[in-house]
């Protein structure tokens, strides 16, 4: 997979961007808040459509401006012949005019806007490195979510139909137990309300999918990282990883990994038992929910649990223990897109060496193999005297290796 050209209009701190890119390594160089991760951020965003910097979108577009735009020319590996084209682009209607349209995001692939957001995954993909990784293993369960989230819908692009769905429904739930609660005076234990199952039943075969996705591929996760931690460590530790969902729903084990085939559903008997069970649970939790007013079982309260030589690595690892966590983590998602693509994904290494020692320099430069590669740095010399040393091969042809320059939101190429 590569990346020829990116097209920019009103994203962050540019106003208009024309880029033309090498096919292998290109450096993004220059002093810090230049705009440099805002590229990065850009074609991160072309593939998973989310940023990693934040979720809202109205935050991506240049001040005083009320939408953005996103444009890239990709050509994969296996069709060199011809490239394609996609883009993405948000308008705000709180920036608007009258505000005569409502905020809308809309995806296109060559000149073709696409009817579901869904059906735009799985088109480029790309694997970003960078500093936030170290999320992963510091924060809360939902960061975790979201890495499994975006891997599984670049695969399975029918797979981000599924969240959006669940929590349309989820949203819908929460709104009738905060409306239940505010309303009864007292909450009748163990009762029925009708309107709640109605939701449920709804949310069940959403969440049933989910489920059986992020079992599968939380399995495969785990495999690789712990192989790639190993190598990071020089075999010293054991990196363990376990995919955490609803209580009961934790035994569902290897026949869910025969149920996972390309193009296929799953196995309707397991779909059944696990909606089935999901049901009796929202069910058995009305009376907690409606107090809380949330939602308290389903996939939105999944997690990926990690542990290393037994103990939790959020608690107890030090922080290049967590480093190497992070980044093994990464390196799995890269396998396994490669894996499932047969072609290697874009890399955007976005200012990601500076947090890393030499060892884990190297095991990341060795995972790059042939892929296009994006690097941010603030010196253009990093390259040559910190990377190349490291890992002669990878840079033996200079004239593979293109350079911009980055300064208050204007890049030249300076090769």
């Amino acid at each position: 997979m590569r990346v020829l050209s990116l097209h920019l209009e009103n994203f962050r701190n540019y106003t208009a961007l024309d880029l033309e890119f090498g096919s292998r390594v290109n450096v993004l160089y220059g002093d810090n808040a230049q705009g440099k991760t805002n590229v990065i951020e850009a074609l991160y965003l072309s593939a998973s459509v989310r940023s990693h910097r934040t979720s809202k979108d109205k935050e991506l577009i240049f001040h005083g401006k009320d939408y953005y735009k996103v444009s890239i020319e990709i050509q994969s590996d296996q069709h060199n012949l011809h490239s394609e084209s996609l883009a993405l682009s948000f308008f705000d209607a709180d920036k608007s005019i009258g505000a005569v349209y409502k905020k809308r995001r809309m995806a296109f692939h060559n000149s073709i806007e696409l009817d579901k957001i869904s059906r735009y995954f799985g088109l480029f993909n790309a694997v970003i490195f960078a500093p936030e990784d170290l999320l992963l293993i510091k924060e809360g369960p939902s960061v975790r979510r979201r890495f499994m989230d975006i891997l599984i819908s670049q695969i399975r692009p029918s797979y981000f139909y599924d969240l959006q769905q669940y929590s349309r429904f989820l949203n819908q739930r929460n709104r009738v137990l905060k409306q239940i609660r505010s309303s009864t005076g007292k909450i009748i234990k163990n009762q029925s309300i009708p309107e709640l199952d109605a939701w449920d039943s709804c949310m069940a075969p959403y969440a049933a999918r989910i489920i059986i996705q992020r079992k599968h591929f939380s399995k495969r996760i785990a495999e690789y990282a712990a192989r790639f931690h190993s190598n990071i460590s020089n075999q010293k530790e054991n990196l363990e990883l376990r995919y955490h969902t609803v209580t009961g729903l934790n035994e569902v084990g290897e026949e869910i990994n025969t149920l996972i085939m390309p193009n296929a559903d799953p196995n309707p008997e397991i779909m059944n038992d696990i909606e089935t069970h999901l049901l009796n649970k929202w069910r058995q939790t009305q009376t907690d929910d409606i107090e809380k007013g949330v939602t308290g079982f389903g996939p939105h309260r999944d997690d990926l649990e990690m542990s290393l030589n037994n103990l939790s690595i959020r608690l107890y690892a030090s922080q290049g223990q967590q480093r190497s966590a992070a980044l093994a983590l990464k390196l799995s998602e890269l396998s396994i897109l490669q894996e499932e693509t047969d072609e290697m994904p874009v890399l955007l290494l976005d200012d990601v060496f500076s947090e890393l020692d030499a060892c884990r320099r190297m095991a990341l430069l060795k995972s790059i193999g042939e892929a296009q590669v994006f690097i941010t740095c603030t010196d253009r010399d990093f390259v040559s005297k910190e990377l190349i040393p490291l890992c002669p091969s990878m840079f033996s042809d200079a004239s593979s290796i293109r350079y911009f320059r980055v300064h208050e939101g204007q890049i030249e190429a300076t090769d």
